[in-house]
């Protein structure tokens, strides 16, 4: 990345006031006007000696000599010498790669720049002569070129925009041009053409006649990189043409390697083979002569302590040989000043040399200790990938006898026969989801990708169910020491709300459940009330209490980490697995879980989840439930699985809504049932012996194109989507599903359908 960076030019004008009153305090002024004027002096010398020090390379010295250089200029407060050698140093640093000095000093110094336009400074100080917006101009820039650097292009970006008002009101045109050109730059490599377009116009209105060519160079290379991100090769090559000869006229090497490489970009596009190699050959002969530059100037980054102790051992030398000859009489106290002067180096150079051996068995072991942590890293690969399988087998031998048990559930709480055990079943069906949730988030507590975030589903729902439904389940955790159970749920709580309810059942679950579990022959109370609505959504409050132990200080602040609940004692075994998955979903929703407990006076949560309002009433229910029993009359449905239970609740509850439906218990069957009937959609099982439901669809579609076929599995939906046979079905539905999930899927691939 080439930011453009700028130095403040150091020029002190400074006269002190001389009042004189009497012969003696004009005396008295005057030698200390005398002595400020020698100060002064040096200051000058010294920042000049630092600047050159610093395009010297001798980044050593520039913060060697810019320390005692920034002590004398703070007792004159010269401010111009401050901030001008504190950007010195601050870029030396990083130059030499250290970045906390480096970001302290610029830190520093637009702090002391900003506070100097609160303070009432006397006139004979030296700011007199210097301008307070100059010195917070660059010493803003310097700050963003660090974190540009650093590649932190954000808080860089945020600098660079703040900074241009107070260029603007300077009238500072350089300033200006290297403002505009960061911000392109750093656009232009985030892509943000839009950005970038706006900036690289603003830095060319800066550009005259004067413009030295290498500034010229990069803006033409900037407008080049822009054209090609906006597909216009053409363009884009005639501006980097043009750039590529102002830095080959200017000596500036790093816009000819960047240069040479979008030119062989744009030539590519264009079909210019022959000149897109050319042009990348040219690329990497700057590149090399580049590194050839960079290496001389490591070398001299890493040598610049030593430096910095050969610079001060002739300061020494050149003292001890002037006090030798003006103190001839004093020869031998000289020579033996000089031996112990001459013992000193040697010991510092023996010092040095020991510090460097040791520094270079430390990099030999960081190697060596980065070979193995990459050893490491591949094993701890290969487990995780293990993990991944294990657990994607886990999830398919889990789900599909759950599938079983929620399918007859489900048969059973449509048989008018059994109405006398409707609360059994729907209890037992209840279970069997809530079941299913606790599977499926457990799975996802150890999924290896954590990085991707899950997506709530809206649906609609009743409250009042779903909470006495939970309420009811929880009664049978602990029969040992039965509690009494209260719901209150207010009057303006709606029936029917739109939201996860999977999520939100399993969050009450498990708080009741906890609640229940640990309250012996006491009372769990739940209560739903209505908070202040947000925009077009209703917020409820969900309260769970109980009279059991409670919770101690010290473990709440456990309560949410898994990792740590298995080493908790049975007394607090409702920090397990429960509340970490509580807080997982109540962070998918934007809120938190509120405890209030003390040991044996019980335990009260409560959480805040806003829901999409529904316009569904009981009355829809039933006038929807009467149409389903004709649903799909007149349909032949297929039904592939291997599994004989899974294959009986899937014809029972499709003769539900009046299908015809045929059952195949394998790949093989399903092909010859394909060919031999008019079949109007097929359900297919994805695992099975023999033929698999991928290599069964592909037969099929050799002979039959139309059929649609929908993917019933319990496999992840990842690792069914994934499969490039995939692209010869319809759809998908994972096992279990819910009823409404799965009519409405099957549905689209049927023409009498009416929802």
């Amino acid at each position: 990345m080439r930011i453009v960076t700028t130095f403040l030019i150091v020029c002190i004008l400074c006269i002190a006031p001389i009042y004189a009153q009497t012969g003696t305090a004009i005396s008295k002024d005057t030698t200390q006007l005398y002595e400020r004027k020698k100060l002064i002096k040096e200051v000058d010398s010294l920042v000049r000696f630092t600047r050159n020090q610093f395009y010297k390379n001798n980044y050593d010295l520039t913060i060697e000599v810019g320390d005692k250089t920034l002590k004398l200029a703070r007792e004159l407060g010269d401010y111009r010498s401050i901030f001008s050698v504190s950007s010195l140093m601050g870029n030396a640093f990083v130059q030499i790669e250290d970045t906390l000095q480096a970001k302290r000093i610029f830190m520093e110094t637009l702090a002391e720049a900003e506070s100097l336009q609160e303070k009432d400074l006397p006139v004979d100080t030296l700011l007199k002569a210097y301008s307070t917006d100059r010195s917070i101009l660059t010493a803003r820039i310097d700050l963003g070129n660090y974190y540009a650097l650093q590649k932190k292009p954000e808080p860089a970006i945020k600098l660079y925009k703040e900074t241009i008002p107070l260029a603007e009101k300077l009238k500072d045109s350089s300033h200006l041009f290297i403002l505009n050109f960061n911000l392109a730059e750093l656009n232009l490599n985030k892509k943000d053409v839009a950005n970038a377009d706006y900036y690289v116009n603003q830095t060319n209105s800066y550009i005259t006649k004067e413009t030295v060519d290498a500034y010229k160079a990069v803006a033409k290379l900037n407008v080049g990189k822009l054209n090609f991100l906006k597909g216009d090769p053409q363009l884009a090559k005639q501006n980097l043409e043009e750039s590529v000869a102002l830095a080959t006229q200017s000596g500036y090497t790093d816009p000819l390697i960047e240069g040479y490489e979008y030119l062989a970009k744009s030539d590519s596009v264009l079909g210019n083979h022959k000149l897109a190699y050319a042009n990348l050959l040219k690329a990497d002969h700057f590149r090399q002569e580049k590194y050839k530059t960079d290496k001389i100037r490591a070398i001299e980054t890493v040598t610049a302590k030593f430096k910095l102790n050969q610079y001060q051992q002739e300061l020494k030398a050149q003292a001890l040989q002037a006090q030798f000859n003006r103190e001839a009489a004093k020869r031998e106290t000289t020579i033996l000043w000089v031996k112990i002067a001459s013992a000193i180096l040697f010991v510092s150079s023996i010092f040095l040399f020991v510090s460097y051996r040791r520094r270079k068995r430390l990099l030999i072991d960081v190697i060596d200790k980065n070979k193995k942590y990459l050893k490491e890293k591949e094993k701890t690969e290969e487990l995780s990938r293990a993990k991944s399988i294990l657990f994607s087998n886990i999830t398919h031998e889990l789900r599909t006898p759950m599938y079983g048990i929620i399918g007859v559930s489900s048969l059973l709480d449509s048989d008018k026969k059994l109405k006398h055990h409707d609360e059994n079943i729907k209890s037992l069906r209840f279970s069997a989801n809530h079941l299913l949730g606790l599977i499926n988030k457990v799975l996802q507590l150890n999924q290896i990708d954590a990085t991707k975030k899950e997506e709530l589903s809206k649906v609609e729902f009743n409250v009042y169910d779903l909470v006495k439904n939970i309420v009811k389940s929880s009664k049978f955790i602990n029969t040992e020491h039965p509690n009494t159970f209260e719901i209150t749920i207010n009057d303006d709580v709606p029936e029917y709300l739109m939201g996860d309810e999977m999520k939100l059942s399993q969050v009450l679950i498990n708080l009741v459940s906890n609640a229940t579990k640990f309250t012996k022959n006491g009372k769990v109370s739940v209560s739903v009330s209505r908070k202040k609505d947000i925009e077009k959504q209703i917020c409820l409050q969900f309260k769970i209490k109980d009279t059991g132990d409670g919770i101690s200080k010290e473990k709440q602040s456990l309560l949410f980490n898994e990792f740590a609940q298995t080493e908790s004692t049975d007394e607090y075994q409702h920090t397990g697995m429960g509340l970490p998955i509580v807080k997982r979903i109540l962070d998918l929703h934007s809120t938190s879980l509120q405890i209030e407990s003390d040991v044996g006076k019980g335990t009260e949560v409560s959480f805040v989840i806003c829901f999409d309002r529904s316009e569904k009433t009981e009355e829809n229910n039933k006038n929807i439930a009467v149409k389903n029993d004709s649903l799909f009359k007149g349909k032949c449905i297929l039904a592939v699985d291997d599994n004989k239970i899974n294959l009986l609740v899937t014809k029972k509850f499709l003769e539900l809504y009046g299908a015809t439906v045929l059952t195949a218990d394998g790949g093989s069957k399903a092909i010859q049932l394909a060919k031999e009937k008019k079949i109007d959609l097929i359900l297919m099982d994805i695992n099975m012996p023999e033929m698999n439901g991928f290599e069964a669809t592909e037969a099929i579609r050799a002979f039959n194109t139309e059929i649609p076929i929908v993917a019933l599995t319990a496999v992840e939906k990842e690792k069914v989507t994934g499969k490039n046979s995939f692209n010869l079905m319809n759809g998908i539905i994972i096992k279990p599903y819910k009823n409404e999930v799965f009519i409405e899927t099957i549905s689209k691939f049927t023409d009498t359908i009416e929802v």
